[in-house]
């Protein structure tokens, strides 16, 4: 398993994180997923305590998830540090719900 940062993932994302997301997935029979919101740029993810200045886009975190879901082998996700009191006009509660839904639909 290796940590990946915001600037490769936005970077090397087609050489160097999905394949490596790919090995994960085939060494392990069961996964669970835990999606740590401030990751997202606080752009898009406003309601959390320590937002990212940078961060990974949506549209990229959503394209690493995708394969965990319909991998067959996910057991739980949660999605965690989503802050009420730091949303602004609902759009870190939108973005969240969006998340939630798209695993929903993906997972198998």
């Amino acid at each position: 398993m290796a940590i990946v940062e915001d600037l490769e993932v936005l970077t090397a994302f087609e050489t160097r994180v999905l394949p490596e997301l790919e090995r994960n997935i085939a060494q392990f029979d069961r996964l669970y997923l835990t999606i740590d919101l401030d990751v997202l740029p606080a752009r898009e993810m406003p309601a959390v305590s320590a937002p990212a200045a940078l961060g990974v886009p949506l549209a990229t975190l959503l394209r690493i998830v995708e394969p965990l879901c319909r991998s067959g082998k996910l057991q739980a996700v949660d999605l965690v540090e989503f802050n009420p009191l730091f949303d602004i006009d609902g759009q870190g509660a939108r973005t969240a719900a969006r998340v939630a839904w798209q695993i929903a639909h993906w997972w198998r």
